[in-house]
């Protein structure tokens, strides 16, 4: 079946990078470019791939991802995340899209919530102190791997 096959190409990509970019993020708080950018390319070969192999072009797929990631541009314009989670969270957006338009949404509300729980936690544990940052991409590729996992599941 090409199309499952397409569609599995992205998220080959998101699994073999997931590790290096939460040890990156952990480490530094940043998501390097060079580990989110070819995501998209990746992306853009499956998306043609699948045009080309069933004459169906994965539009609802491409607009969940713009929508995303507008909406967090404005977050991380008015300071409340990083310009690498966005553009992970893009990238997320489109390879989860094609399963469900709201899935994405499921995965952001799922890192969010980890991420505040966690934040909880090292506040309750002391660790941390308020006004502090943390690193999201870990949280981000949970929520991604958490709702990917489940839609097989259903």
């Amino acid at each position: 079946m090409p199309t499952l096959a397409l569609t599995l190409l992205p998220l080959s990509y998101l699994a073999l990078v997931s590790i290096p970019l939460m040890v990156i993020d952990v480490r530094e708080h940043r998501l390097p470019n060079w580990l989110v950018l070819p995501g998209y390319l990746v992306l853009l070969v499956a998306m043609a791939g699948v045009w080309l192999t069933t004459g169906n072009f994965p539009w609802v797929a491409l607009a969940a991802a713009i929508g995303y990631f507008v909406f967090l541009y404005l977050l991380a314009w008015l300071g409340g995340m990083g310009m690498g989670d966005v553009k992970l969270i893009a990238g997320i957006t489109l390879a989860l899209a094609w399963f469900s338009p709201l899935l994405p949404a499921v995965a952001i509300l799922v890192a969010f919530v980890a991420a505040g729980t966690a934040s909880l936690a090292l506040l309750a544990l002391r660790k941390t102190r308020m006004g502090s940052s943390i690193a999201l991409g870990p949280y981000l590729l949970f929520g991604f791997v958490v709702c990917f996992i489940a839609q097989g599941w259903s």
